[in-house]
């Protein structure tokens, strides 16, 4: 099975994160709306790849903020690693996935919150947003944001309340709170996530 990408999901995603890029609200409405639209499709390996990959978003903003999402593959090649067109890729593969958030105005921006949707199918790679030194949060829901790694707690069956490690496969949103953004300055955000195997919905879709 191999997974290929809608040719406007990254434009289309962008074009949301500029209007979420203040409001918690906007992105919990986007997560509902668009969830399908970020998700890998299921194809048969038969299947063409697409031929020409959006890797981010080229129309103008009329918001302060402008929002790029860029998607890369990555492979070793002679023991390096190589970024590489995401154009498709298999389970067990990882992506690259990368946010940029751009000052157009010319003033500071305050209270920014620079968000990175993780695609369905995908399982975020715990340790490998960038800039790791970068206080970063995540969500499971697109709404209510915590400190990573996220922990919920669980009553067990003597009635006993422990703490546990949320499972990094239900991570569905990372975010960032830049402190300020200068006007006409940018600032990117990176995280890692690995292809999982075919979900029963998506492999429906293939067929």
């Amino acid at each position: 099975m191999v997974f290929t990408f809608q040719r406007n999901e990254l434009k289309q995603a962008s074009r949301r994160l500029m209007a979420a890029a203040f409001a918690v609200s906007a992105l919990a409405a986007y997560a509902q709306s668009t969830a399908s639209k970020l998700a890998p499709t299921a194809v048969e390996k038969s299947t063409k790849p697409v031929t020409s990959p959006v890797v981010q978003a080229d129309r103008p903003s009329p918001e302060p903020i402008d929002v790029k999402l860029v998607r890369h593959k990555v492979v070793t090649e002679n023991g390096k690693e190589v970024l590489q067109a995401a154009e498709t890729a298999k389970p067990g593969e990882i992506l690259l996935e990368s946010v940029t958030y751009t000052n157009k105005s010319k003033n500071a921006v305050t209270k920014l919150e620079a968000t990175l949707p993780i695609p369905l199918n995908t399982e975020f790679q715990l340790n490998s947003n960038k800039p790791s030194a970068t206080r970063a949060a995540a969500s499971t829901d697109g709404t209510t944001f915590r400190t990573m790694p996220l922990k919920r707690k669980v009553t067990q069956a003597n009635g006993v309340e422990v703490e546990q490690l949320v499972p990094a496969s239900e991570y569905r949103f990372l975010r960032w709170y830049p402190s300020e953004l200068a006007a006409g300055k940018s600032v990117t955000y990176s995280a890692r996530f690995k292809i999982s195997d075919a979900r029963p919905d998506a492999a429906a879709s293939a067929k």
